[in-house]
């Protein structure tokens, strides 16, 4: 059977419009009828700060849940679905402050936002949107929870990572990085913390966060890191060298791997900065690349403390054997009494109660004078040389004692 052409350009275009459907089905970019939607709806709450709001930030504000895109502004708690042409809300929330730099992701086929600040408070929060209910709720965690998360959150398989935390003075205090990073286990929402180990990374004070199609990006005032999620590598360098620009006021747009910014110039104009293609930054600065450790062992965490335990464990070994030999040492040591000595250097190696009475000079007492004194001096000798003497029951007759003298040999 053949098919003429005028007979499969209806099933052509049908299949052609759907993998353009399917193409744009998780798109990163608004149409002019949705942008004007979501501004409008946010207007009646934050008034002309509304549309100074950037809107496409990337994997930061479009998430892929199912078959669906929910949009989620940056900062607020607004969630809307992207359907053709239209931004159809989804939430209920009324305006209750700003969470800014938290981290959104989709688990369980659920939208959910990790950490963040807004309102003069950095929270620790795990909030997921409720579909049914229109609303965001609390998901409990435990482990090792971090106090407050404000940094760059990098997902590989069932982790989430957390890096670049920082502690947020909170308009009260400097903010502060954190000594340690995170790991968020979503099976059982365990927490599970790391003593940072990367000099570069306690340094850094991250100011934005930029989440882009394979690499996320934590920019501080004149350094940054980018994060490559296919390759667990990243880059550390300076912001000019990498091409990634500072200046004040400006704003960023995010599409897939690229970054759109609008900066001030040296006469305080806003003008368009060139797309900044992050794929062509890396492969420019690949002398830069480091593998990214994300599960440290003991010794990479605390090198200093570990290597001082190895250290310490064979030298408190010797330490101990090197006692014990001073305390079990042949006394031709003038520090130890003359008794101890008359003793060690005596050949007879057992004695009788009265030839050992003899030997201490306490055979001309009488009684229980003697036996009193026989049982210090037998203490003071082991004290000086433990082991020395051994006192044992005379086999012939239970009622006697015979001492044997243990010349210890180092």
């Amino acid at each position: 059977m053949s098919y003429k052409f005028r007979d499969i350009t209806p099933l052509a275009l049908c299949l052609i419009f759907a993998l353009i459907i399917a193409g744009n089905a998780h798109s990163q970019r608004l149409t002019p009828n949705q942008t004007q939607t979501i501004r409008n709806t946010i207007l009646r709450y934050l008034g002309k700060e509304a549309n100074l709001r950037v809107l496409e930030n990337g994997k930061a504000a479009f998430l892929p849940v199912g078959k669906d895109t929910l949009f989620n502004i940056h900062g607020l708690r607004y969630v809307f679905k992207l359907k053709g042409d239209s931004a159809i809300r989804l939430d209920q929330s009324v305006y209750h402050g700003s969470n800014f730099h938290r981290y959104l992701f989709q688990h369980d086929g659920k939208m959910m936002a990790l950490g963040g600040y807004g309102m003069f408070v950095t929270n620790n929060n795990l909030e997921a949107f409720n579909t049914e209910a229109h609303e965001w709720y609390l998901i409990r965690t435990h482990g090792d929870v971090p106090k407050s998360i404000k940094g760059a959150g990098l997902r590989f398989g069932h982790f989430i990572y957390i890096l670049n935390n920082c502690i947020d003075g909170n308009n009260l205090d400097d903010t502060r990085a954190d000594e340690h990073f995170y790991r968020l286990d979503l099976r059982n929402m365990s927490w599970t913390q790391f003593k940072e180990f990367r000099p570069d990374h306690l340094s850094l004070i991250p100011e934005d966060f930029f989440y882009l199609r394979d690499y996320v990006i934590a920019k501080g005032i004149n350094h940054s890191y980018v994060y490559n999620l296919k390759t667990r590598e990243f880059i550390y360098g300076d912001n000019d060298a990498l091409g990634i620009k500072q200046f004040n006021g400006y704003n960023t747009n995010v599409h897939d791997n690229y970054l759109d910014a609008w900066i001030l110039d040296s006469a305080q104009t806003v003008i368009k900065d060139p797309q900044r293609n992050i794929e062509d930054l890396w492969q420019e600065n690949s002398k830069l690349i480091t593998p990214l450790v994300l599960e440290p062992t003991l010794f990479t965490q605390y090198p200093s403390e570990t290597s001082a335990l190895l250290l310490g464990i064979p030298l408190s070994i010797f330490g101990l054997v090197l006692y014990r030999r001073r305390q079990r040492k042949q006394i031709n040591n003038p520090s130890h009494h003359p008794l101890v000595t008359r003793i060690l250097q005596h050949n007879q190696t057992s004695f009788s109660q009265e030839e050992l009475d003899t030997l201490l000079d306490i055979a001309h007492m009488e009684g229980e004078s003697k036996k009193t004194k026989r049982h210090r001096l037998l203490s003071m000798i082991e004290s000086q040389y433990p082991g020395l003497i051994e006192r044992h029951k005379d086999s012939t007759d239970k009622r006697r004692f015979l001492y044997f003298i243990h010349k210890n040999e180092d």
